[in-house]
């Protein structure tokens, strides 16, 4: 019998441009190739990527209606080992190798055979259509990143474009589908991105930690001695937590660690007024009134000498509840200042319960972007019990929107100054930040600059990753920004909006999305340099930091 090497199969009759069928080689049978694989169809001079959508066992001894259907019936035994038997493989055709479109289907007898690296010189231009224009002398690739490997294979990194980084990403996956392991394993390769043949970049990152996912590699950091890590490219690495766990000796005392803390100088009128308004209410809907009211409050006060809003609202509340009570001399309502009055004394307990206005920190200074994006560093922002013990999620929201505006205000700056600069803004449980309307918490101070961030941030640099265990609950809009998608095992109820923000899944793997492997990802969209989705597996092994959030030990400690 001659055959291809390594050969797992044979096309049948009936194949089009768009699909065939292969009947697999007995040695490749029982679970040797899986549902998802890419596989390559050898094709006179051609080689056609093509992917698996079913496997079909056949035995001819059960079959429906067939001579032994009383045997089956009555339990009896049936000789299946003199049976037919064989595995058909459904196959979806993707493209011709390298990148190019499908013209004539495959013919009957044309071997299929497994992805091997080896076989290729340079596979990610072959198989991946990588310009060779990018091509290092080390075999990296400028720009490109590789990331886990093909879903069935040992080691087959696939490569990844940073360039597309700035049309925005999401994560999805629920608890235990391996998100925040792959999400931190993108930020491990996000800190070594080859540059040239003697240089390699990391990607200036913010980090919304919301369980505690990614301090450890603040702790790594600290424990080897960024001097010592080649591989982390970035200037420092740096964890922030809030005030009063920072005063702390232990946390005081470390110098990765900083306070969160905020500067509303650094905020225009409205978007305080509005940030106060609904630190309150939870909403600016109906709310026009207070706002127009907070904003003519900050007018008087500037007019009369005032020039720091934040020393006042910090240090002398007295004299902003007073300009308050001026209002009834420029027409506002009685109710309308006495909901004022309201939501100023709430606001007033972030110093009073946070010390959020007061603390000195990092965030509270004008060359905080810059630092952050001229040394890459990599900040998180420790919202986990243990970085923000009792701090509810308005006073959340507040850090993030204050954070999303200094971002935004400064990004438009480097636009307007002709300055390219890049970031990427990370956010854990988005579904709290900027929530859809179906989301229990309803609203969402952070929302509207996010949503800026979304539409217009693609266009100086400025990009989000939005990670959510329920993407459902995340605003469709800000979602449907997003052009790059790593997908892990969601919840049933939020399969058919996954498949439709993320524009259309093939049948095959959007019938996977609540059963893929702890560790399995789809990733679709922009940074994957072919037009289709791939699955990947992100092995534990290839993280270099590895997370100790997660890890129990609960039968050592009985």
């Amino acid at each position: 019998m001659i055959r291809e090497e390594n050969a797992i199969g044979i096309i049948l009759s009936g194949a089009s441009t768009s699909e065939a069928s292969c009947q697999l080689f007995k040695s490749a049978e029982k679970g040797k190739i899986k549902e998802g694989m890419l596989l390559i169809i050898i094709s006179s001079d051609r080689k056609i990527l093509c992917r698996v959508s079913q496997i079909i066992p056949y035995n001819a001894f059960y079959t429906e209606g067939d001579v032994w259907s009383e045997a089956r019936r009555e339990g009896k035994s049936i000789p299946e080992t003199v049976a037919r038997q064989y595995e058909i493989c459904k196959l979806e055709l993707l493209m011709e190798i390298p990148k190019k479109e499908i013209d004539y289907p495959p013919r009957p007898g044309d071997i299929v055979v497994k992805i091997e690296p080896e076989r290729y010189t340079n596979y990610e231009e072959e198989l991946f259509g990588i310009s060779k224009d990018r091509k290092l002398s080390n075999r990296d690739y400028k720009g490109i990143i590789k990331f886990g490997s093909l879903s069935g294979y040992g080691k087959l990194p696939v490569p990844l474009d940073v360039e597309k980084i700035p049309m925005h990403l999401a994560v999805f996956g629920v608890t235990g589908s391996g998100k925040s392991f792959s999400t931190g394993y993108l930020i491990e390769k996000l800190m070594h991105i080859p540059k040239s043949d003697t240089e390699s970049t990391s990607y200036p990152m913010i980090v919304v930690d919301a369980h505690g996912d990614y301090i450890d590699y603040v702790n790594y950091v600290e424990k080897e001695g960024l001097e010592n890590l080649e591989w982390i490219k970035s200037a420092g690495v740096y964890r922030y937590v809030f005030p009063k766990i920072y005063s702390n000796y232990k946390f005081r005392i470390k110098k990765f660690i900083k306070p969160i803390a905020i500067c509303l100088d650094f905020l225009n009128h409205r978007d305080l007024a509005e940030i106060i308004v609904t630190y309150l209410k939870g909403t600016t809907e109906g709310a026009e009134q207070q706002i127009s009211g907070l904003i003519r409050v900050f007018e008087l006060l500037h007019d009369d000498g005032y020039n720091s809003l934040h020393e006042l609202i910090c240090r002398n509340r007295e004299t902003v509840l007073e300009y308050v009570g001026r209002l009834r001399n420029e027409e506002f309502h009685q109710a309308t200042i006495r909901a004022i009055t309201n939501q100023l004394t709430e606001f007033f307990k972030l110093e009073e319960n946070y010390r959020l206005l007061s603390s000195d920190s990092p965030l509270k200074n004008e060359d905080f972007v810059d630092e952050i994006t001229k040394n890459r560093f990599l900040i998180v922002l420790d919202f986990s019990a243990e970085g923000a013990p009792g701090v509810d999620l308005k006073t959340k929201q507040v850090v993030i929107t204050y954070l999303a505006t200094i971002l935004f205000d400064k990004f438009t700056k480097y636009k307007v100054n002709g300055i390219q600069k890049h970031l990427l803004f990370i956010i854990e449980e988005a579904q709290n930040f900027c929530p859809d309307k179906s989301y229990p918490i309803s609203s969402s101070l952070a929302h509207s600059k996010l949503s800026a961030i979304a539409t217009q941030g693609r266009k100086f640099g400025l990009a989000l990753c939005l990670v959510s265990q329920r993407p459902s609950f995340v605003d469709r809009i800000v979602l449907s920004m997003c052009n790059t998608f790593f997908i892990h095992r969601v919840s049933p109820e939020d399969v058919s909006f996954v498949k439709s923000v993320t524009g259309g899944l093939p049948p095959s793997l959007a019938a996977s999305l609540t059963t893929l492997d702890t560790g399995e990802v789809i990733i679709s969209g922009q940074m994957v340099p072919v037009p289709f989705p791939l699955v990947v597996r992100v092995p534990k092994e290839d993280r270099k930091v590895k997370p100790t959030i997660g890890e129990t030990n609960v039968i050592d400690n009985l």
